[in-house]
């Protein structure tokens, strides 16, 4: 049985183009025509719109800790679904572009490139001659000029330059805060200003948390009260014609070392695999040529049992779980994908002792990695801007 979803992601899409046109509203500008389908009576006027992101913040986990944040816990707040794979690069694409993964192309972490291999959509960009084939999508950052709005993105200064960065980024004034109050302080700032603008604040001590020691961990509580904190000040002083959206990318869940499942230890099962991409909650098995991936996939899925969802890319893509996936995108795939049910992580024996250390995972189609939080406040709060989001993802492209 494949995997059952709401919308792959298709209301995290659509947050970014709604705080367009809400700004557009506010400043009386014409919404480009692309982004027509964003337009919203329920939609409030806004001179500024923030997007805050919370790298790793799922619903569950939010609402398992919930006593440690008042102030988000004072939001009026909803539960939506990420992009698959639930992992940040595919999910901060979506969000930044407003496509799905299968659109604008970075549909996994590790995953492949024609001419460089395997590689990963957070770091290994230095190989790629032409990073706009490979992150096919306009940034949405670009467009704020033409709804009369500065663009502001807002993240560690280490995240100010990077291949990511200029793909999803670009036509952003970028500012860096090293702390996360620094990061909303920024943004205070850059709003006293008056002009209309749209802020993106990226967070991403919460996920570093986890990997490191889980998020039921003290140091991920620690990280939650941090964050809640200083959205609560910002908050405070936040001028009446701004609207707030914070969300995520994905959920965590804990993985135990001994239940890390090793891909190596069955070879027979290896035979016709070339190489493994992916993640450790969401693997890629590209089949050698000529192989049958159907036979690869079944045998796999006789291994695993209810502890994975094991499909074919060609299923996959049928199913719709990436949005519309043009050929050159499907490819960078692998043939046979292995998404875990149950509480365990899919390693190779040879793997980094990094990445066989991490305790918190993400990547796959459960209900803990895929819930994410739309939560609202300032202008947006008590206004229609969640409806209108539903009504944009609704609509064609």
């Amino acid at each position: 049985m494949l995997p059952t979803t709401a919308d792959n992601g298709a209301r995290l899409a659509a947050i970014l183009p709604s705080g367009l046109a809400a700004v557009a509203r506010g400043t009386g500008t014409q919404l480009p025509a692309d982004l027509a389908y964003a337009a919203s009576e329920a939609l409030p006027s806004l001179r500024a719109f923030v997007l805050i992101v919370v790298d790793g913040l799922g619903s569950a986990n939010l609402a398992a800790r919930i006593g440690h944040a008042p102030n988000i816990g004072a939001l009026q707040r909803k539960r939506i679904e990420t992009v698959a794979p639930s992992t940040t690069g595919a999910a901060l694409t979506t969000l930044l572009t407003g496509r799905l993964p299968g659109e604008h192309g970075l549909i996994g972490y590790r995953i492949r490139h024609p001419e460089a291999g395997l590689v990963t959509t957070l770091r290994d960009w230095d190989e790629i001659a032409d990073p706009s084939s490979w992150q096919r999508a306009t940034p949405l950052l670009s467009r704020a000029t033409e709804v009369g709005a500065r663009a502001i993105a807002i993240g560690r200064p280490a995240h100010a330059t990077g291949g990511l960065t200029e793909a999803i980024l670009s036509g952003a004034d970028y500012l860096g805060g090293q702390r996360i109050a620094d990061r909303f302080a920024l943004a205070s700032q850059a709003l006293r200003s008056g002009d209309p603008a749209i802020i993106y604040l990226y967070v991403d001590e919460l996920d570093k948390a986890a990997h490191e020691s889980g998020w039921q961990s003290e140091a991920w509580v620690r990280r939650l009260e941090q964050l809640d904190a200083a959205l609560g000040d910002f908050l405070r002083t936040l001028p009446g014609d701004v609207g707030v959206a914070l969300t995520a990318d994905h959920g965590i869940v804990d993985v135990a070392s001994h239940q890390q499942v090793m891909l190596d230890a069955d070879p027979p099962l290896l035979e016709d695999v070339e190489e493994i991409g992916g993640e450790p909650r969401f693997r890629s098995l590209y089949v050698r040529e000529g192989a049958d991936a159907d036979r690869v996939a079944a045998a796999w899925s006789e291994a695993e049992g209810q502890r994975a969802w094991v499909m074919t890319r060609e299923r996959a893509i049928e199913a719709g779980y990436f949005g519309p996936v043009q050929p050159e995108v499907a490819d960078r795939l692998g043939e046979v994908l292995i998404a875990a049910r149950k509480q365990v992580a899919y390693y190779s024996s040879s793997d980094d002792p990094r990445a066989l250390a991490m305790v918190g995972q993400h990547g796959s189609f459960t209900d803990e990695e895929r819930g994410v939080p739309l939560a609202l406040g300032g202008a947006l709060a008590g206004s229609g801007f969640a409806a209108a989001v539903a009504r944009a993802a609704a609509q064609p492209r």
